[in-house]
This record gives structure tokens, sequence and C-alpha cells, in this order.
């Protein structure tokens, strides 16, 4: 049996990050489209691929791998950090299923010393920009 679960763990955004974006749209000449975006919420997001169930104790084990040192509540499974959705636009990146990436290759290894049945496990980033209204698709893009 293959199943891929995802793991969410909550991450501040770098404070440049809202500016950088803002700063971007004015090069683009989208001046008017900085004003909508209000915030920058982030997470990780982590594509647990098992090869079978795991037990009690190997869920623990891969939680404690997946979480904070000191913050083990800002990890969460199959549930995301970001609130309900009001007027938001979420986007997420990360490697395709198609490929395997060297995070990938380290992190399976280091579950198979812990004897955990994971083949694959992946990392992607989430981002939601809280808005004050409708953003462009050229300012999406």
């Amino acid at each position: 049996m293959v199943e891929i679960v995802h793991y969410y763990r909550k991450t501040e955004p770098p404070q440049s990050l809202l500016s950088s974006i803002k700063e971007e749209l004015k090069i683009l000449s989208l001046e008017d489209e900085c004003a909508k975006i209000k915030s920058v919420e982030t997470e990780s997001c982590f594509n647990v691929q098992l090869d079978s169930d795991l037990s009690t104790v190997q869920t623990e084990r891969l939680e404690w791998l997946l979480a904070e040192t000191f913050e083990r509540d800002a990890l969460r499974r199959e549930q995301s950090f970001f609130g309900p959705d009001g007027n938001s636009l979420t986007c997420e990146f990360g490697p395709r299923m198609t490929f395997t990436s060297a995070f990938s290759s380290n992190a399976a290894s280091i579950c198979a010393a812990c004897e955990l049945p994971i083949s694959r496990l992946e990392l992607s980033r989430r981002y939601r920009f809280n808005l004050d209204g409708d953003l462009t698709v050229a300012a999406v893009k």
C-alpha cells in the first residue's frame, strides 16, 4: 500500500518578503496591486509517501523528525495552519511528483535509519497572500 500524507509546519515569513513582493510589483508597473496585499503567511508542507501504515511509535518518531525542536505544536497532519479562506490567494512551490529531489533522498535515508517505511519525503513551501481585493492576472503571474 502506497499512501501520501501531508504534514504542515507553521513558519514565520522573512521580514523582507512583503516589501520585496511589493517592490517587484512596482518594477512591473503594477503599483495599484501593491495596496491590495495586506500580509503574507507561510508554512512548510511535508509530502510523505508511506510504503505501509505507521505504528503509534513510528508516527511519533516521524513527527519528532518533522517538528521544530521548541515548537512541537507548530506541526499538524492533514490540516493547514492557514485559517478560514477569506479574500486570499494561496500558492505552493515544490518539486513535481515525477521528480525526486536531493532533500527527499536525504530524508528517506534518515527515515530508513529510524526504521520508518517511507520511500519519499518532499518539502514544499506554501504562501498565503491576504488581500483587500482581487489581484489582476498580471500580478498573480
